[in-house]
């Protein structure tokens, strides 16, 4: 009797988990999903304002590499306004500085800012000066191993966080490059995945990250909340922190043109995956209250859904009604990812479904808990 009573209340558990899960589906993603496109926003803005002037930031620690590789092509931006590119040097001990200096002989857009010692953890203290020392009041950050898509990147970011007065803050999406292997097609379903909860999480008027390598703000939303003062001591959230501290339901936008993407390197080892992974998880902890309640649901939810599945199936209890709620999950899941992923331009991701759902349950079962109990934060470089 107590075995039937305990296997019940297990079903009601995973019905309740699964149901979560597709309410979040429905009223929450399916808005990113099916989002219908508004006239084309820089060809709007071109034919009413002036685009205004904007602050490029990017801070770099040791970046000689990529900044030589990468830097060019944000220099290369064709951009109707007044902008400059403001690089702040984090103290690098590589040939970074000689590398700035070349540059910046070439291109006068390109301002440089040396600090000479590293103070704090993490990069909030460079990138607050670089805020500070910007000559205009929009800025557009992204990072010194991003690579834009094309020369109009700038120009679609800057029309989005033109296109009211109201509008503040503008997320972009920076998805890794496609590339050979299991690890890369799990990083760009993993980054595909964040960009799909923050943007939808922002059209239902509840925004609380952005992505540091592609995010546009107004210079005065920083200073409006005291910039990074109230979380210094973090290593990690210069990005997603200010988010969620200044963003509000009429003043953050998001912005996912296909020419306005910024792409990253996907990391080579599952171990440096992880360490990534584990400094990013370092500022969540800090969010809205109620952004931590509503993203624990969701994380916890389908942790359920799987485990609770698993325990179900050994159990031999009903079958026919199990496979009903996977399926109709997982149909669910393929027509909202279908309309996320092509917007997103990783498609061919769609057909792997199946699988990264199941290592996503258990990211958020396994390796989440256990970086944000007992793991210590990654600093920044």
């Amino acid at each position: 009797m107590q075995t039937n009573f305990f296997l019940l209340a297990l079903g009601w558990c995973f019905f309740a988990a699964t149901l979560w899960q597709l309410f979040f589906c429905w009223s929450v993603f399916a808005r990113f999903a099916f989002y219908s496109k508004q006239k084309n926003r820089l060809q709007e803005r071109q034919k009413n304002t002036l685009p205004p002037p904007f602050s490029v930031i990017i801070c770099a620690r040791n970046e000689a590499g990529n900044l030589r590789r990468y830097l060019p092509g944000i220099l290369a931006q064709q951009y109707d306004a007044d902008w400059e590119l403001l690089l702040v040097d984090d103290a690098s001990t590589d040939d970074t500085p000689i590398i700035l200096q070349e540059l910046q002989e070439k291109n006068p857009l390109l301002r440089v800012i040396r600090m000479e010692h590293k103070l704090l953890p993490g990069k909030k203290h460079a990138l607050e000066q670089g805020i500070n020392a910007s000559k205009y009041a929009h800025i557009l950050l992204t990072d010194a191993d991003c690579e834009p898509a094309g020369v109009f990147w700038l120009s679609h970011m800057a029309a989005s966080l033109n296109c009211n007065s109201e509008t503040e803050i503008v997320l972009g999406y920076a998805p890794m490059k496609t590339a050979a292997g299991a690890l890369n097609r799990w990083a760009r379903f993993e980054t595909a995945h964040t960009a799909m909860q923050y943007c939808s999480f922002a059209l239902a008027g509840m925004p609380y990250m952005g992505v540091g390598r592609n995010l546009a703000f107004k210079k005065s939303v920083f200073e409006r909340v005291g910039g990074f003062s109230k979380h210094r001591d973090i290593p990690s959230g210069d990005d997603d922190l200010l988010v969620n501290a200044a963003a509000t339901a009429t003043n953050t936008s998001i912005c996912t043109d296909p020419a306005a993407f910024v792409f990253s390197e996907s990391k080579t080892t599952w171990r440096q995956w992880l360490l990534q992974k584990r400094r990013h998880l370092g500022a969540s902890s800090t969010y809205r209250p109620m952004h931590q309640l509503l993203l624990a649901s969701l994380s916890l939810s389908l942790v359920f859904h799987y485990f609770l599945l698993l325990l179900l199936l050994l159990s031999g209890w009903n079958l026919h009604l199990l496979a009903v709620a996977y399926c109709l999950r997982m149909l669910t899941l393929w027509i909202v990812y279908r309309g996320v992923f092509s917007r997103l331009q990783c498609s061919d991701l769609l057909q792997w479904i199946p699988v990264l759902d199941v290592l996503l349950a258990m990211y958020y079962g396994l390796a989440v808990p256990y970086y944000l109990v007992f793991s210590r934060p990654i600093v920044w470089k």
